[in-house]
């Protein structure tokens, strides 16, 4: 323990001194957040990069106790490990990398999350982070085999871009993670998980290096670097604290001590889809917007958070003991606050996601029977020679489709060509409409039947 304390000390100091430098360089680089008026609630420009402050004051100690204490006993129990954590650091590089060009030169979302895989992916390999298995409550041990892979790569995206999204408000998003930093620690000293204590006193000194600079008011943002590399490395070094537990659940205490920025951003992801919106769409119903929204200063509110994740942290210590008292308090309290949470917080009502949920399965049944009539329609029109024929049963396929009114227009060649076209229409029973008013798309092309001769260029406007 004095070891993770003096650790948790030196991680501190180098963190102060790393941010304060990212405060001058950051605005050279163009690493600044502007306001918008909108989602964003500070009023003139932020430099980003508090990210490298943080993880510069993790590795400040590691690399001094791997390389002038290798005596003691959890820095041996460290290079005992040392390909699974050399993988760490690695993907670790990676994520702030990544996070460090998006702050300055933006980047796709899509990119973005595809490299986030790539890091993640890095941190697996060797198998030594993976959930292979989960000891649940009132079950006991659920053996996931393949199935631990995407769950891992999972918690390791689920991570990053929580505590992403959670980073909304001065010194937010670094508190919470401090605290649960300092949980994992104490989590990892009653477990016997040496590694796990160090490394987490080590991020949590640099997360709390970055807070002297980011309480409120603050000089200096996270930024998708420090959000990055902190949901990164919480990801991990919370398996490598609780990959020894026999007692414990393998993820609940990781989770419930991140249940803050897990549950935000699980309520954003189920608010925009019940209310079909793209879920990378910015809006203003996250919590801290909430609390603000209630006339709450930022620090207060951030103050009330902060005591939300403690009492998460508390539910995580009692997760811990074997007990089945303790247990059924944890979940019976959890699902309360997910509710309150859901009503209140997330802007979401059941109503909305039970509609949405009927809206889906309908599409899902009308497109699988509009599939079916496609392909029983391929199949008949080779054998209709009536051109008739062909457009009635064109017309089965239509309402499946979608389609209101339709109309085949057919223009003859040759010694034909000074007849009138043929023409047949189709609207939907009960539309009050012409068949085609208003704006059409039209199409040209030519049919075949053994009733043409030659090539007739037709026209047809679905």
């Amino acid at each position: 323990m004095t070891t993770a304390l003096t650790a948790f000390l030196v991680a501190c100091l180098v963190g102060v001194l790393v941010t304060h430098a990212m405060t001058w360089l950051a605005p050279k680089l163009g690493a600044v957040d502007q306001p918008d008026g909108f989602r964003k609630i500070h009023t003139r420009p932020i430099p980003y990069l508090g990210g490298v402050g943080v993880f510069a004051g993790f590795l400040a100690p590691v690399v001094l106790l791997l390389v002038f204490f290798r005596g003691l006993e959890p820095v041996r129990a460290l290079w005992e490990a040392n390909s699974a954590f050399a993988m760490v650091l690695l993907g670790s590089f990676v994520a702030l990398f990544l996070g460090a060009w998006d702050d300055i030169h933006g980047m796709r979302p899509g990119l973005k999350l595809l490299l986030q895989a790539l890091a993640a992916c890095i941190g697996m390999a060797g198998g030594h982070l993976i959930i292979w298995r989960l000891n649940l409550p009132f079950v006991g041990d659920l053996v996931l085999g393949a199935w631990g892979i995407p769950l891992t790569l999972f918690w390791f995206l689920g991570c990053m871009n929580a505590i992403n999204l959670l980073d909304g408000m001065d010194g937010l998003a670094g508190g919470v993670t401090l605290i649960a930093c300092l949980t994992l620690m104490a989590t990892g000293h009653l477990l016997g998980n040496a590694v796990g204590m160090l490394l987490m006193a080590c991020l949590g000194g640099g997360i709390l290096g970055f807070l002297t600079l980011n309480f409120h008011p603050a000089r200096i943002f996270l930024g998708d670097s420090g959000s990055n590399v902190i949901g990164y490395l919480v990801a991990a070094l919370a398996l490598m604290t609780s990959q020894k537990s026999s007692t414990a659940v393998a993820l609940l205490v990781p989770v419930l001590a991140l249940g803050l920025p897990i549950m935000d951003t699980s309520l954003a992801m189920l608010r925009r889809w019940s209310h079909w919106l793209p879920i990378s769409a910015p809006d203003r119903r996250h919590v801290h917007h909430i609390l603000l929204s209630w006339g709450l200063s930022q620090r207060r509110a951030v103050l009330i958070l902060y005591a939300a994740s403690l009492v998460l942290c508390v539910g995580a210590f009692a997760s811990i003991s074997q007990e089945r008292e303790p247990q059924l308090m944890v979940f019976g309290g959890l699902g309360i606050l997910l509710f309150v949470c859901m009503r209140v917080l997330g802007a979401v009502r059941l109503t909305d996601v039970g509609r949405r949920f009927s809206r889906d399965w309908k599409c899902r049944n009308i497109a699988a029977q509009a599939r079916i009539e496609l392909e029983k329609l391929a199949s008949r029109l080779p054998h209709i020679d009536d051109l008739d024929a062909t457009w009635n049963a064109c017309g089965a396929a239509f309402p499946l489709l979608g389609v209101d009114d339709a109309r085949l227009i057919l223009h003859r060649n040759g010694s034909a060509a000074r007849q009138s076209p043929r023409e047949w229409t189709w609207a939907t029973a009960g539309s009050s409409s012409s068949p085609l008013e208003g704006e059409a798309v039209s199409t040209r092309g030519c049919v075949r039947t053994p009733l043409a001769q030659g090539p007739e260029p037709s026209r047809r406007a679905p």
